[in-house]
């Protein structure tokens, strides 16, 4: 039997953990440089507004003034969101996280009515220590549980934000209210082909031949539709798969001229990759820096150009990689352009294990391994960007647009009630679906 806890309204609940005077009122949060709604509270969902509504046209829908809008804080939501997960691994048992508030485990109990009274603690638990609102449904496969959640988290009617579909009458009779593109799996073009030959809901959805499905799809809407019918078949790979390149890029809030200004974005952005690279006991050898203006200003004149650079040898270091990095935007900057988006690629990753000594650099290499263990080691201990590099100490002038920014929420080391010394193990989630499958 599988489970699936699903934050609601995950980053306004977030929002609203810090500021409950929040609560009740319709609530936007946007993506980076205030561009769009990425998550909405009931009440502005209420009103109309749509995922993904540009920020400028929320006036569309309702008077601007009565929406609180609020710039993303990311580094906040992930805190909460590993929080959550937490809590979920200690009464869980293989807890694969499949987004940042959402979360795959099986269920430690055979009778159905004491897995639905320990997923009601969960619940209560979570939004006691954390006070983000969480709902969970389960059943005999994935899709059907991601059905139960949605299901749970929508209906008025579920109280304890929990639902269990277990008796095929009750799934049956689920299945004729959810439309095909609620279904885990199908995508938009996938959905669209659904559409055009008359399939509208995951009753009809689950009756279609498999030479059908293979047809527009491919084998894995087969096994969707065997998931809804109760078979697990969902092919889930707990190893973490490793990168062939990390990417760091971001799109300025406005457009910048002067090059030491962008210069200090790409040795941030530099220092990200490296720091990834060292998460994943991995290093690589080849940067690749991108500069691009504005195409949608007329106005000024457009460039964009890219630059890569091989190292003498693999390394993880945030001085080696920013080093580099800085060569290769100084070979590609022009004097007279404005740029509105730039971004670092470390790539040619290979694990640390696999590496060979290099024995003409040997001793840089220990002192560099040895420098940003202890950095990493106070950036843990102590919040993350607690060392960094000089250039980066504040984001100047490449900082993305975030006009709705709430003050600073500190929460590290904050009190939850758990017990500091569990350290679940957490599989990522990493599925074989279509790139276009939602």
């Amino acid at each position: 039997m599988y489970a699936l806890a699903d934050c609601n309204n995950f980053f306004v609940s977030c929002e609203r953990v810090f500021n409950p005077t929040l609560n009740g009122k319709p609530v936007v949060v946007l993506s980076n440089n205030d561009g769009c709604a990425i998550s909405r509270s009931n009440e502005a969902k209420a009103l109309g507004i749509p995922m993904g509504c540009p920020a400028f046209q929320i006036k569309n829908y309702t008077d601007p003034n009565k929406v609180v809008m609020l710039s993303a804080r990311h580094v906040l939501y992930q805190d909460l969101s590993s929080r959550i997960m937490r809590i979920l691994g200690e009464a869980a048992i293989d807890l694969e996280v499949y987004s940042v508030d959402e979360a795959f485990f099986k269920l430690p109990y055979d009778d159905n009515d004491c897995n639905h009274k320990l997923l009601v603690s969960l619940v209560k638990k979570i939004y006691k220590y954390v006070g983000v609102p969480v709902s969970i449904g389960f059943a005999a496969t994935r899709t059907l549980a991601k059905i139960a959640s949605h299901v749970a988290k929508k209906d008025p009617s579920c109280l304890d934000r929990v639902l269990g579909l277990t008796n095929q009458e009750h799934i049956d009779s689920i299945l004729q209210q959810i439309r095909v593109d609620d279904i885990w799996g199908v995508g938009r073009r996938l959905n669209a082909k659904l559409l055009s030959s008359g399939i509208h809901y995951a009753s009809e959805f689950v009756r279609l031949p498999k030479s059908f499905l293979q047809k527009i799809g491919n084998i894995n809407l087969v096994r969707t539709q065997q998931e809804l019918l109760g078979q697990d078949c969902m092919t889930i790979n707990p190893v973490a798969i490793a990168h062939k390149s990390i990417m760091n890029s971001r799109t300025f809030g406005h457009v910048l001229s002067k090059k030491r200004d962008i210069s200090d974005a790409i040795i941030s952005f530099a220092q990200a990759c490296a720091e990834q690279l060292r998460r994943e006991k991995s290093a690589a050898i080849s940067v690749t820096v991108y500069v691009r203006g504005d195409r949608f200003r007329e106005d000024l004149p457009f460039y964009s150009n890219s630059c890569t650079i091989r190292m003498q040898s693999h390394t993880s270091s945030s001085i080696e990689i920013a080093r580099h990095a800085v060569m290769a935007f100084n070979s590609i900057f022009r004097q007279g352009f404005s740029y509105r988006k730039a971004g670092v690629m470390v790539s040619d990753i290979k694990p640390i294990a696999e590496l060979q000594l290099n024995i003409f650099n040997a001793e840089q290499e220990v002192k560099h391994n040895k420098l940003m263990s202890a950095i990493d080691g106070i950036n843990r201990r102590y919040g993350s960007k607690q060392v960094v590099l000089a250039p980066t100490l504040t984001k100047g002038e490449w900082a993305p647009l975030q006009n709705h920014f709430n003050s600073q929420s500190k929460t590290l080391r904050f009190y939850s009630g758990m017990n500091p010394l569990y350290a679940p193990h957490i599989n990522p989630v990493c599925t074989t679906e279509e790139e276009d499958q939602e």
